[in-house]
């Protein structure tokens, strides 16, 4: 099961082909749930190039935009600010999602 949470400026879709473009380009664990999803809801996918994996999460260029994704720590250290975020509880099966220094959502992608 895998469920996509925005923030409100970047749709679910952008968000989850984001996501997944760089997840599949840099090898990350999550990569095979998140094209899943992506082809489950028929979305159309791109490339992400320059991509890197840390040990918190990955990054990526997809479309033009940086993409991060991993831990709410990871995107911290990246300059991403999540002050003034509502309170949520955080699980160990969320990736959280910033294009291009913003602080776009979370996929949850259970079972991964």
């Amino acid at each position: 099961m895998l469920s996509v949470v925005t923030v409100g400026w970047m749709g679910e879709s952008d968000l989850l082909r984001a996501a997944a473009a760089v997840a599949c380009g840099c090898g990350h664990p999550a990569a095979e749930p998140l094209l899943r999803e992506a082809d489950a809801r028929v979305l159309r996918m791109v490339d992400a190039v320059n991509c890197e994996l840390f040990s918190s999460g990955a990054a990526g260029v997809v479309a033009g935009s940086r993409i991060l994704l991993g831990s709410p720590e990871h995107l911290e250290r990246q300059g991403v600010s999540l002050v003034g975020l509502p309170p949520f509880e955080v699980h160990d099966d969320m990736l959280f999602v910033a294009a291009d220094g913003r602080f776009a959502g979370f996929v949850r992608v259970q079972a991964w």
